[in-house]
């Protein structure tokens, strides 16, 4: 039995509607609608709050080859995504290092490619790190910002 009608027949057994699943999940009507008609899967929170809510065990729920595969392949996507990520991050690091031989004209180097591929880098590191929403607070920025007025003055500055 797929993962859908498992979840379908164990709302109906225990007479809920979708919206009284939703409420108690804390998550739209649709969504509920959308993992009964196999279109999307629940997170494993909400896995867990739906084998305590329909007073099933998790392994019932869970024995779906097609559920299964759904998370090896979201977990194959997000090792691929951490892996951009940290040689985005690496070579950012390379790429601010001949930006600032560059900006000094350090032996006489000079090229305009290094800061074009610094953008590049920086657009494609910005949308593979997984916090991205964390830099909209306030702090974060605040903290990034001492840091690289404290490296760039020579001195590393302590943040509380």
């Amino acid at each position: 039995m797929k993962i859908s009608e498992k979840l379908k027949n164990c709302r109906m057994n225990e007479s809920l509607t979708q919206s009284q699943v939703a409420e108690i999940l804390h998550v739209s009507r649709k969504t509920i609608s959308g993992w009964e008609n196999g279109r999307s899967y629940p997170d494993v929170n909400s896995f867990v709050q739906l084998s305590d809510l329909y007073k099933v065990s998790l392994d019932s729920l869970l024995r779906d080859n097609k559920v299964l595969n759904y998370y090896k392949q979201q977990n194959r996507k997000n090792i691929k995504i951490r892996k951009i990520a940290k040689y985005s991050y690496i070579f950012n690091i390379v790429l601010l290092g001949a930006s600032y031989i560059e900006l000094f004209r350090i032996a006489g180097i000079h090229s305009l490619l290094i800061p074009l591929l610094l953008l590049i880098n920086i657009i494609t590191f910005s949308s593979h790190y997984e916090n991205w929403h964390r830099l909209k607070e306030k702090n974060v920025l605040l903290e990034l910002l001492l840091l690289d007025l404290g490296q760039e003055s020579g001195h590393i500055l302590c943040i509380i």
